[in-house]
């Protein structure tokens, strides 16, 4: 079961890697569109819509996954934390199932959009150029489906009492109080 749960979080630390490139890429883009524009007189076309349509879309629907694998989605436990544990740990497991179900249709129904805007070849036009804008699309299936596969494995891990060979949230620095990293 293990060796299934640290497959997920390669993967997911995979796609995480990804993502941070793709930050630096926005980071450079922008940064170049700026100098290139007030340095040269002669700005990146299309820098508004590369933004909008593709880097953002990846910053936010891809680490969906890391957040639930490290638990960091945020929870209000007003009540639940007076709770015995055992009704603590049927909540915990039909919210995690749910989150799975949910995130799964959210996935198939992203993705039957993306297969349409890849069929029509969708595209914008900027400065007289066409830009395919289909690839973006994919970035909300591929978000939903791998968190509903994290919280569909932490759903069976709980269920079965073993672990589940995700990776968890390491913190370490000295900088940061003790108390806050239980």
């Amino acid at each position: 079961m293990e060796v299934v749960g640290k497959s997920i979080s390669r993967f997911v630390s995979w796609v995480t890697a990804l993502n941070c490139i793709l930050l630096m890429c926005l980071v450079a883009h922008v940064t170049l569109d700026v100098v290139m524009r007030y340095v040269f007189n002669m700005p990146l076309h299309s820098t508004i819509l590369f933004v909008s349509v593709y880097y953002m879309v990846a910053i936010a629907f891809l680490p969906l996954a890391v957040i639930e694998e490290k638990n960091d989605h945020i929870a209000v436990e007003l009540l639940t934390k007076r709770f015995p544990d055992n009704i603590q740990k049927l909540l915990l497991v039909i919210s995690t199932i749910l989150t799975s179900i949910v995130t799964a249709l959210v996935a198939a129904r992203t993705g039957q959009e993306a297969l349409t805007q890849y069929n029509n070849g969708a595209f914008s036009m900027e400065a007289g150029r066409k830009v395919l804008i289909w690839p973006s699309y994919f970035f909300l299936p591929i978000g939903f489906a791998m968190i509903s596969v994290v919280a569909a494995w932490k759903a069976i891990a709980i269920l079965t009492g073993k672990k589940s060979g995700l990776s968890t949230l390491s913190i370490e620095g000295s900088y940061i109080p003790k108390d806050l990293t239980k």
